[in-house]
């Protein structure tokens, strides 16, 4: 009975992690390991655990996970003429928007905000001010699939060295 509920918590925990790709209050990547670790240490057979090969990959693939946010967003923000502000600008409005007006606030108030830097602060016009407010866009929408992909990835590994 209390496998079951151990195999019930670490599936909660992994669905968990991918919800917290959409909700930066969830540490999603936590979460991926703590479902892991309660394996590892609660459920496996003394001395069998996970392997170390497995421990190896999961710290790169978390510092992939870490890094997604990071590499999408400059590379798109670039990529469309943004500014360092307007990087900023969209890390605010993605925080922001999650607890004034969620889910959708995620994606609208960081498009206004890069909106309102890029015409307000780097004084472009409304046509470049856009392609770059819609570069954020693009950013936040790419990262949030790779993160699901890598995350998918992660919890696909766990299971196939399980069973």
């Amino acid at each position: 009975m209390l496998e079951i509920l151990l195999w019930i918590v670490i599936v909660a925990l992994f669905a968990l992690s991918i919800l917290g790709v959409f909700l930066p209050v969830l540490p999603d990547t936590v979460l991926l390991w703590a479902g892991f670790l309660l394996y590892h240490f609660l459920l496996a057979d003394p001395g069998a655990g996970l392997p170390a090969s497995f421990w190896w990959g999961m710290v790169g693939l978390s510092v992939l996970l870490f890094g997604a946010d990071l590499i999408t967003n400059l590379f798109f923000v670039k990529k469309y003429g943004g500014s360092k502000w307007s990087s900023l600008a969209a890390v605010a409005g993605i925080v922001l928007g999650l607890f004034l007006f969620p889910p959708f606030g995620m994606l609208l108030l960081p498009f206004l905000l890069v909106l309102g830097v890029e015409i307000g602060v780097e004084k472009k016009t409304l046509d470049g001010a856009l392609k770059v407010a819609l570069g954020t866009l693009v950013a936040f929408l790419s990262s949030s699939v790779m993160k699901v992909v890598i995350q998918l990835g992660m919890i696909s590994w766990f299971f196939l060295v399980v069973w």
